[in-house]
């Protein structure tokens, strides 16, 4: 059983909410074995020392620590789809792999997400990250639009390699040597991008590529494009 804890530390405390499903869901005693992440690398192993539905305490037997990748990261920059489906897109991404999500509200988007909408995505990628062994969570970032969403990745990621959907574009190029760059994949809204999405793109040096002759939804385009991206890296 894997729990997500914030600060691991020799005694660690889990949130209520991890508290709640230790205790009353899975009925946890005094002495269960159980691991904890904390999303940045670090995984630790052990046991139940004290059993609260509000804060369970619990005593560290052993941490190991990964390094965070530096390099073949795969950032999906997203527009906002309707209801649920953007939920979806952050479990099955996180799921898949994703490093960063960043939500972005293009012209021709449905809705601009809410701030408050991101606490949820991060609990969704924290339940998805659990049930898929990952150590690391995405980074998930926006609102925002397109240029600043540009802006900030460019800036956070240098040697990145700038993609995005697009139906008459190229197919998607596989890197051909380790470690390959990071992939920053833009997918725009089921409406299309504007000419001026496009200018903008084509002057930031993306390259268009279609991975798929069919015209594909947000969060399928999303999947698909890390699923791929993702699998190349193993």
């Amino acid at each position: 059983m894997r729990f997500f804890c914030e600060s691991i530390q020799t005694e660690s405390v889990l949130d209520p909410v991890e508290s709640h499903h230790l205790c009353r869901v899975l009925r946890a005693q005094k002495g269960t074995a159980i691991e904890l992440f904390d999303g940045k690398g670090t995984l630790a192993e052990g046991i139940v020392e004290r059993t609260d539905k509000k804060n369970a305490l619990i005593r560290t037997l052993t941490i190991t620590q990964t390094p965070p990748p530096t390099s073949d990261r795969v950032i999906l920059a997203v527009s906002f789809a309707k209801g649920q489906r953007f939920d979806w897109l952050v479990e099955k991404c996180t799921e898949l792999g994703a490093d960063h999500i960043a939500a972005v509200h293009f012209e021709r988007s449905v809705k601009l997400g809410k701030d408050t909408a991101m606490k949820r995505y991060r609990k969704i990628a924290v339940t998805a990250a659990k049930q898929s062994g990952r150590l690391f969570l995405p980074a998930i970032t926006g609102p925002a639009k397109l240029r600043p969403t540009l802006d900030a990745l460019a800036t956070q990621y240098p040697q990145s390699q700038l993609l995005y959907g697009e139906p008459d574009g190229i197919g998607l190029p596989l890197p051909d040597s380790r470690p390959a760059p990071d992939r920053i994949v833009l997918i725009g809204p089921e409406g299309g991008l504007t000419g001026d999405e496009k200018n903008l793109l084509s002057k930031a040096g993306a390259t268009g590529v279609c991975i798929n002759p069919n015209i594909l939804r947000i969060e399928t385009a999303a999947a698909a494009f890390c699923s791929i991206l993702c699998a190349c890296r193993k």
